[in-house]
Parts: structure tokens; C-alpha cells; sequence
């Protein structure tokens, strides 16, 4: 140890100094963690695994420098690498689990993109998405397609009667209602609000009315009113039937029905009519 020179010394203090700031960060990273929920603990158990390996290692490196030096033989040095051998395989695992947290966690954000969050619905873009597909199997089995647009009625009265809670148990009991109404193959989306569209591919607009009719009568039977037995939840519905299924005459159609839902909304409302 006596030929250890000042270059030798500041190597092992460097050496130290490092395996010191491994550790702080490793501690610094798993209290960063401490109370959070969520998928991110694997990214910490791989960072601080990561930093104890390589303090380890800096351990290692500087212990066989000192054996060297001394001319001494080195059997711990030889059971750690042992020990980082059997490391190297479970830090391959933890990195696994890690992938597959981010990728479940992004599809949970890609499907959260696309869904009212309120009432599980298809928002406008997973309807989009969704009736891209419907559209295009309508085109190869050349079947007809309809447009819906249905509306609550009277929804401001309740958001402004009964307060918006009772308003969004209103949307959500609507919107059970009609998914369980509405055919195998439909797609009903929430666009916004009280605002519903319902795609019905196979039905043009006149032969669509009774799958609405069955709609509104679900939502009328199955939704209580805040208001009591006295009140009732209603909707109005237009519907029209694409002159192609395609995305331009989709849009005509929810334009086309949007026009008929006013004129339903119009001649009473708690009805279904068809564009003129």
C-alpha cells in the first residue's frame, strides 16, 4: 500500500465519490415515488436497480485497483461478478414488464381519446373511427346506410333544476339505455352535450325509424327524471340516409338529420322523423 501514489488516491477518491452519488440518486429516485400510483414505479425499480449496479460496479472496480496495488488475490471480486451475472437476467425481466406497462398505458390513452369519459360512449373522433369500418363494409356488401341524430329534450332543465350531477345521471342512464335498444352493428356516439348520433348501416332512413322509435321508448321507460314520477326523460330524433357510404355523405346525412331532430324538436319533441 506504501507504493499507492497520488494519482492512485485520486482515482479511489473519485471512485468513491461516484459510488456515493449513485446511491444519493438511487434514494433521491425512490422517494420520488413514495405515495404515487400508477405504472411509473417500474421506470423507478429500473433506474435505482441501474444506479445500485453501477455503484456496485464502481465498488468492484475500485477494490480490484486496490488489490492490484497491494498484490493481492481478489475472490470477492470474482463473487460479484457473479452476483452481476445473476443481476443482468432480472433487469431483462423488470425492462419486459416495463414495455409492457407502456404499452398497455398507451393504449388505455389512445382508447381514452376516443371516449367520453362520462358515459363510455364513442366521443366525435372514436365515432369517426369506428364508422370508417361500417362504411366500408356497407360499400362491399352494397347495403344501404342511415344517419341518427338524437337530442334529450328539455336537458337544460334538468342541469338547471336538479344540478349537474343529476344531469350527468341523466346521460349516463340515456346512454345505457339506447346502446342496449339500438341493433348489433349500430354505433352510437355521444357529439356533445345531450347530443347523440347513430349510425345504421343496412336501414334507410324510412325503415331506420322503428330501431329510433324503440330508441326513445328505452330512454323514456328506463331513465328516472330527477323531477319524480311526474317528469320523464324524452329525446327527439332525425335520421337520413347517406347517398353513399362514404365520409362526405356521411357528413350531408348528420346534417340532413340534425335538421330533421329540429323539426321533431319542433312538432312536439319525443319523436323521430325523417329528412324531407
Amino acid at each position: 500500500m506504501d507504493s499507492m501514489t497520488a494519482w492512485n488516491w485520486s482515482f479511489l477518491l473519485l471512485r468513491a465519490a461516484t459510488t456515493i452519488a449513485c446511491v444519493v440518486a438511487a434514494v433521491a429516485v425512490a422517494r420520488h415515488g413514495r405515495g404515487r400510483r400508477g405504472t411509473g414505479w417500474g421506470y423507478r425499480a429500473g433506474a435505482i436497480l441501474y444506479l445500485l449496479l453501477l455503484a456496485g460496479l464502481t465498488m468492484a472496480e475500485a477494490y480490484g485497483q486496490i488489490t492490484t496495488w497491494a498484490g493481492l488475490s481478489t475472490p470477492l471480486l470474482g463473487w460479484f461478478w457473479l452476483g452481476t451475472d445473476l443481476v443482468i437476467p432480472l433487469a431483462v425481466l423488470l425492462l419486459l414488464r416495463i414495455l409492457r406497462e407502456r404499452n398497455a398505458l398507451a393504449g388505455q390513452l389512445a382508447a381514452a381519446a376516443r371516449h367520453d369519459p362520462l358515459t363510455g360512449l364513442p366521443n366525435r373522433a372514436g365515432f369517426a373511427e369506428e364508422v370508417a369500418h361500417a362504411l366500408a363494409r356497407a360499400a362491399r356488401e352494397r347495403v344501404p346506410v342511415s344517419a341518427a341524430m338524437l337530442d334529450l329534450d328539455r336537458f337544460k332543465r334538468v342541469n338547471d333544476g336538479w344540478g349537474h350531477a343529476a344531469g350527468d345521471a341523466v346521460l349516463r342512464g340515456a346512454a345505457d339505455a339506447m346502446r342496449q335498444a339500438m341493433r348489433p352493428g349500430d354505433i352510437l356516439a355521444r357529439m356533445g352535450g345531450e347530443e347523440f348520433a347513430l349510425l345504421l348501416p343496412g336501414l334507410d332512413a324510412q325503415s331506420a325509424l322503428p330501431v329510433l322509435d324503440r330508441v326513445r321508448a328505452a330512454v323514456e321507460q328506463a331513465v328516472p327524471h330527477p323531477g319524480g314520477a311526474d317528469e320523464r326523460v324524452t329525446l327527439s330524433a332525425g335520421v337520413a340516409t347517406l347517398a353513399t357510404p362514404s365520409n362526405e355523405a356521411l357528413e350531408a346525412a348528420l346534417r340532413a338529420a340534425d335538421g330533421a331532430l329540429y323539426a321533431a324538436k319542433a312538432a312536439g319533441r319525443n319523436r323521430a322523423l325523417p329528412a324531407a
